[in-house]
């Protein structure tokens, strides 16, 4: 029984067991109130910054790659594509030594690389470093990526299947698919689109896994770009030229393709030139697109400019008689020569046998101003304009800078700087009737689901001479091929105008002319009656041949041909005017009169107006199926009778079974129209040999299998 009087703090044994158990008791509660207020303090006061730290250590931000646009040639080619590959990456963190150890001697043995590089990027204390990117799929392979901490992402890689063809033109990306040179850098804007980005959740072996429930923003695909270049036309001027540097141990070379009648660059073609699958490997310098950064004193290729200004300006007409001393002229204290001594020349001959002091007697008449105003209308001294970076203006003086060798240098294409683009343009000019055009390699851009953007057309920058004396030129250049300095480019069949030039280069550091450096050159443009093509080739410092009738004028016909018998659109324009030329030739020697049955139309009355026939077309077919030779009362005159065909093209038949629309292929050679139509099911009748002129059905028509189509065929070139 306890004792009500006895007081338990009295005892000191108690009064320690109950002091001791208070301090116990304090002692709990304040650790309980620091770890409330502790974890208060992370719940709420340091939430976002605990949050933020806890996601580092399960998720991260990865880039998702835009798909950079494709870009197609003219004829829809893919010149520059993308390819899947893959990028590795470590998050050190997740792993330990050993898996360290194990990943870098994997890496180091598929990429030749030391080890000691690997392991230095995985002793970081970054939450992610790159280990490899871009890497090919075969390559890949290899890598051991189940290793915790190793990452493996999908990418996309920049390819060029055409390698070396259109480099200097095209450019290159970077590691980071951003382009950096050419065309590439240019439209980075629309071939790059835009990249996005997703957080993705690392599980306990740091693999990236997507989460739906995490947030992302989805990439914007780049746009598609179209050129004006054909991707064949281009091959075969790198090829070409790179065989004629060799053969004439030749320190560079270039090549220029233009569609005069719009403006288009159909070939830039630099040698040598730089595989842009690889442009770590290349020499820097190969970088840049000469043919708009270079400049080049053109020689006696700018003669034919000369030419314009004198019969523009009634200076001269091309039967005029110039006496040209016998090849050799003293002006200013120079001696100037002709590289042949000749007597009296007419102008054309003049052209034709380009003769530096026919020329500069001309020039002296047409005085320094006139010059240079023509000089200048046909685009030397600035841009043309074509929407390529780097492009230079060239060299020309004003006349008020000029000494008094300057006007008969200049008249014969020395002491001016241009360009290939530059002189290929100009020539445009001639060829078209005296209208100078913008140059462009761009036809448009369009996204995936077809629909174009910035559409470029021809676009006229002035008219420099009228048609006739432009007409005049070319029928003096035309010589200049068939019985002057550019016999060499000759093609059967093929009317070609041009000039070569064979020019002196500055010596470096000095204002004199080198002795033995030299660049060849030839420019020209066919078939003359309605040029498609003009052509320029540059061989620099030929060793083995000094002249542009040798290694320039070899090189373009060697390129030619093979264009002629290329299968696209204007391989089988050209073919068609060299097949209705030769028709009409065997037509002036029948003496029966013309027969154009069974051509178009459209050919048989460019052929008759030709001819100077008086002819009539009766009907609304597209083919002529009759003639027949008539007594006109009214204009006391034979005329010709066409009579007309029924067009075949039944919109009902085209949704027939058993119909197929027939394919266009004039200007295709025979073999090739007959391949053609075969793989079509269309039977085949044929009318003459060599290149198709006109077909029967019209193309586009709906035609039932088995049915013949009729081939109409003239010789072309040989």
């Amino acid at each position: 029984m306890v004792d009500p009087s006895h007081n338990p703090e009295r005892d000191p044994f108690l009064r320690k067991k109950i002091v001791r158990l208070r301090t116990v008791t304090l002692g709990f509660v304040l650790l309980c109130a620091v770890v409330v207020g502790r974890l208060f303090v992370v719940q709420w006061i340091d939430r976002s910054d605990y949050q933020l730290l806890a996601r580092r250590q399960y998720e991260r931000q990865v880039t998702l790659d835009a798909e950079r646009g494709t870009i197609y040639d003219r004829n829809m080619n893919k010149i520059a594509v993308n390819l899947i590959n893959y990028s590795f990456a470590a998050d050190p963190s997740f792993m330990e030594e050993a898996d360290k150890d194990r990943v870098a001697e994997n890496f180091a043995r598929v990429f030749h690389k030391p080890q000691s590089e690997y392991r230095k990027l995985l002793a970081r204390k970054n939450a992610f470093v790159w280990l490899e990117r871009k890497v090919p799929d075969m390559l890949a392979d290899k890598i051991r990526h189940d290793v915790k901490g190793l990452i493996r992402l999908q990418s996309l890689r920049r390819y060029y299947p055409y390698g070396k063809a259109a480099a200097a033109l095209l450019g290159f990306t970077n590691i980071d698919n951003v382009g950096v040179s050419g065309l590439e850098m240019q439209f980075q804007s629309e071939l790059g689109g835009e990249n996005g980005w997703a957080i993705l959740q690392a599980d306990a072996l740091g693999r990236l896994q997507p989460s739906p429930d995490y947030p992302h923003k989805d990439p914007v695909n780049g746009r598609d770009a179209v050129l004006t270049i054909d991707i064949h036309y281009q091959t075969v001027a790198l090829q070409e030229l790179e065989k004629a540097v060799r053969e004439y141990e030749a320190d560079e070379g270039m090549a220029v393709i233009l569609a005069p009648r719009t403006g288009e660059v159909l070939a830039m073609a630099n040698y040598p030139a730089f595989d842009p699958n690889a442009p770590e490997k290349a020499n820097p310098a190969l970088f840049r697109n000469r043919v708009i950064t270079d400049l080049y004193e053109p020689g006696s290729t700018f003669k034919a400019f000369s030419a314009v200004a004198a019969l523009e300006e009634k200076v001269r007409d091309p039967d005029e008689r110039i006496f040209c001393e016998n090849g050799q002229i003293k002006l200013f204290n120079h001696i100037i020569h002709d590289s042949k001594k000749h007597g009296t020349l007419s102008f054309t001959q003049v052209v034709q046998k380009s003769s530096n002091i026919g020329i500069i007697k001309t020039a002296l008449e047409l005085g320094s101003d006139r010059l240079y105003q023509y000089v200048r209308a046909f685009g030397f001294g600035n841009e043309t304009g074509v929407e390529l970076d780097g492009e230079v203006k060239g060299m020309l003086k004003h006349p008020t800078q000029w000494s008094g060798l300057t006007l008969p240098m200049i008249s014969i294409g020395q002491e001016i700087g241009v360009t290939a683009l530059q002189l290929a343009n100009a020539y445009g000019a001639i060829a078209n009737g005296g209208r100078l055009n913008r140059p462009y390699v761009l036809q448009c851009f369009t996204d995936k689901s077809g629909r174009r953007y910035e559409e470029k057309g021809p676009q006229a920058v002035r008219t420099v001479a009228s048609r006739e004396t432009m007409t005049t030129v070319s029928t003096m250049l035309k010589e200049a091929v068939e019985g002057g300095t550019g016999r060499r480019v000759q093609i059967k069949g093929v009317e070609i105008a041009g000039k070569t030039g064979t020019a002196q280069k500055v010596e470096q550091g000095s204002r004199s002319y080198s002795r033995e450096h030299f660049n060849a050159s030839f420019v020209g443009f066919f078939p003359v009656r309605d040029p498609q093509l003009v052509f320029l080739v540059i061989i620099s410092n030929p060793r083995r041949s000094i002249w542009g009738e040798a290694s320039a004028a070899v090189t373009a016909r060697q390129i030619l041909e093979q264009i002629l018998n290329a299968p696209d659109d204007v391989a089988r324009a050209i073919n068609r005017i060299l097949a209705e030329e030769a028709m009409e030739k065997d037509l002036r020697k029948d003496d029966a009169g013309p027969d154009v049955r069974y051509l178009s139309v459209d050919a048989a009355v460019n052929i008759l107006e030709r001819l100077q026939v008086e002819y009539r077309v009766s009907g609304k077919g597209d083919m002529i199926t009759n003639q027949q030779w008539t007594w006109d009362e009214k204009t006391q005159q034979r005329v010709l009778f066409l009579a007309t065909g029924p067009r075949k093209s039944g919109p009902s038949d085209e949704a027939k079974p058993g119909y197929i629309r027939l394919p266009d292929v004039r200007g295709l050679s025979l073999r090739m129209a007959m391949n053609r139509l075969h793989e079509s099911g269309i039977g085949v009748k044929i009318k003459g040999s060599g290149y198709v002129v006109a077909q029967y059905p019209r193309p586009g028509s709906s035609m039932r299998i088995g049915d013949p189509c009729l081939l109409q065929c003239r010789p072309g070139f040989q």
